[in-house]
């Protein structure tokens, strides 16, 4: 069997000054950012951690282009050129072709990259499901039935078992926060649509008051969380974040929907 060396790429990290380039979505929202560095043959594709699953996928397929223009002998200022005069705005993503600029460090891209916008916001209220007024009353409900026992998750007994095999510890959620928990993707506040893998986790504000967005983004992040590490939860119930969610997302509901008819 022989192998193929390995395809040259472009370095992935510079301690110097980069150049960019923003890479958009039909709405012309930004999915992430081409860079570049020639002193250091460096080059790649940075994530707004902000958007959605679109922009993992598209800058896969970003990453491909600048490894074909390595391929092809381009210096890293190059390919972004090439990239350019490549880009169609009538694909998935596209370079937005006068965002070309610079940023003095790949680490001050990075910050940019986290910034939240508007927009952002917007797209994570959308998921929401106005129409399913049975999850949002469960969610009222469920959240005004909370004790300070069912914030207080208890674990069941880990270890060796009467019957010889051993069990791992795992949190015992009563009912009652269960009932939140389910309610939670239920009325669309746990979504695809927010990389939690790829942002810091979710913390309950200084005052406790959150924003519906920011809601949705901790929502996701503690029930997807669970399924990675147990206790996601149980932690959450017992800052008060659970809490925090609930509340701001049903008096998201009880202004925007609600409002406008009669309550279920």
């Amino acid at each position: 069997m022989t192998y193929e060396p390995d395809a040259p790429r472009y370095r992935s990290e510079t301690d110097k000054p980069v150049h960019h380039l923003t890479v958009a979505n039909a709405r012309g929202e930004a999915m992430g950012y081409l860079w570049a560095n020639d002193e250091d043959d460096a080059a790649g594709w940075c994530l707004r951690p902000a958007g959605d699953r679109a922009g993992f996928d598209q800058g896969l397929k970003w990453s491909a282009k600048l490894d074909e223009a390595k391929a092809r002998g381009l210096v890293p200022t190059a390919a972004l050129a090439a990239l350019v005069r490549g880009s169609d705005p009538r694909c998935v993503s596209h370079i937005d072709p006068g965002s070309l600029t610079a940023a003095p460090s790949l680490t001050a891209l990075t910050q940019l990259a986290h910034i939240v916008t508007a927009a952002d916001d917007r797209r994570l209220l959308a998921q929401l499901d106005r129409e399913n007024a049975d999850a949002w009353r469960q969610l009222r409900e469920g959240l005004a039935a909370l004790t300070d026992e069912d914030r207080d998750v208890q674990w069941s007994k880990g270890g060796e078992q009467p019957d010889g095999t051993r069990q791992m510890s795992y949190p015992l959620h009563s009912r009652r926060l269960e009932r939140v928990v389910r309610a939670l993707p239920a009325v669309g506040a746990v979504t695809p649509a927010y990389l939690w893998q790829d942002n810091p986790p979710p913390t309950v504000p200084l005052d406790g008051r959150m924003s519906p967005a920011d809601a949705v983004r901790a929502a996701t992040a503690v029930v997807r969380g669970e399924r990675f590490s147990d206790g996601t939860i149980a932690r959450a119930a017992k800052d008060g974040l659970i809490d925090a969610v609930a509340e701001s997302l049903c008096s998201w509901y009880a202004t925007e929907v609600a409002g406008t008819h009669d309550d279920p």
